[in-house]
């Protein structure tokens, strides 16, 4: 009787013990990488005494608002077991041709449909061959990337394009209620390279 019941109370420790680890791996898969970001700003804040301030703060989440939109976009190709390599390829691409569109007299707004067509036809060729030709993402994703950031350098002639009055500057430097939306650090004349 005494053995059963010291079974039963190793038995339960155990249990409790495998159920304690798998709390601790489901906070850690819930909460990430958060606690590691949380201690390089303080760490960042107690060497410069300026990390926290709002300025700073409003810079640093501007800058990354571009990369937090193609990690969204990526989330959804990773759920589904795939990858996407070639994302800053296509966004290169897709900014010239929005440059290159924007400089069309009195039609600069042509700029925005013909980047979204060009990122369409860049995703459709890489899901292309994912779907029908069968390549593995990676490998496909890996050629696109190098093959597309040569189309982006081929649109530009290999120089930089400007456009001082580029049509559709609002969408990066505007503000709502006094916060900036997007402005990755962009000036009066942005460019693409």
């Amino acid at each position: 009787m005494v053995n059963e019941s010291q079974t039963n109370a190793a038995l339960a420790g155990e249990k409790a013990a495998a159920n304690r680890k798998m709390l601790i791996q489901q906070i850690i898969r819930t909460v990430g990488m958060l606690p590691i970001l949380i201690l390089l700003g303080i760490g960042f804040q107690l060497m410069s005494g300026r990390f926290m301030s709002a300025q700073n703060l409003s810079i640093v989440t501007q800058q990354a608002s571009i990369n937090t939109v193609l990690a969204c976009g990526m989330t959804a190709v990773i759920l589904t077991g795939g990858i996407d390599l070639s994302v800053g390829s296509i966004l290169a691409a897709s900014a010239m041709v929005a440059v290159i569109g924007s400089l069309i007299p009195d039609a600069g707004m042509l700029g925005i449909p013909m980047a979204l067509a060009a990122g369409l036809v860049f995703g459709l060729i890489n899901g292309a061959l994912v779907a029908f030709v069968r390549l593995p993402p990676f490998i496909s994703t890996l050629g696109s990337l190098t093959a597309v950031r040569g189309v982006a350098r081929l649109l530009g002639g290999d120089t930089t394009v400007f456009n001082s009055s580029l049509p559709f500057a609002f969408i990066g430097n505007g503000k709502i209620m006094g916060i900036p939306w997007a402005s990755p650090g962009w000036s009066s004349s942005p460019s693409c390279r």
